[in-house]
């Protein structure tokens, strides 16, 4: 991906994101709950990949460690 792909998809990723924080608590909800119901391994797979690079940033993992989890993690 280039750099202008990169600071496209952060913009549009950021942009969604206040779209849905701009939305009623209870629209919100309901999506995050449809999120979750229909794609629960992509979501799961995500908060392993988030909790991993976590981890490493905070010193609990090597960088190596981080980096082997990160790349064994599902696409």
């Amino acid at each position: 991906m280039s750099q202008a792909e990169l600071t496209e998809s952060l913009l549009t990723s950021t942009g969604f994101y206040h779209l849905f924080q701009t939305l009623p608590i209870e629209i919100r909800q309901g999506f995050l709950k449809l999120l979750f119901q229909e794609n629960p391994s992509e979501v799961k797979d995500f908060i392993l990949y988030l909790a991993c690079e976590q981890a490493g940033q905070e010193g609990f993992l090597s960088d190596l460690e981080a980096q082997s989890f990160l790349e064994n993690l599902p696409q």
